[in-house]
């Protein structure tokens, strides 16, 4: 299953004609699931193949499930030009992973300063 992911972020990531922070967006997916695989999540890509599972990372099929459709999101946010979207998916999945934070492209900050608040 894993490595059907990985082909499906692949195959969309060879898809041409998208803008330069899609393909950064892309970019950081296809660093997110290699990160995936190399921290060995249950599930290996055909029944019987599972690989030794780290010891901190002990998640249920639940979570994993979860987790793969957050990935799926956050490559379909990609490709619709929603990038900060698709970085806080990732997000979400970084933290599960207990992976170091990514910092966010300058123009995703700051998104709302333009927008006057409302007084409290």
């Amino acid at each position: 299953m894993l490595r059907f992911c990985t082909l499906i972020v692949l195959a969309f990531a060879s898809i041409g004609g998208h803008a330069n922070a899609s393909d950064a967006c892309v970019l950081q997916l296809n660093k997110l699931v290699d990160d995936w695989n190399a921290i060995a999540v249950p599930g290996g890509s055909a029944a019987g193949q599972a690989r030794p599972q780290s010891p901190d990372h002990g998640h249920s099929a639940s979570e994993v499930w979860y987790m793969r459709s957050q990935l799926r999101l956050a490559l379909r946010l990609c490709h619709e030009d929603n990038d900060h979207e698709a970085y806080l998916r990732m997000d979400v999945v970084r933290a599960w992973l207990k992976l170091p934070e990514v910092r966010h492209p300058a123009d995703h900050r700051n998104r709302f300063d333009a927008e006057p608040r409302p007084p409290n």
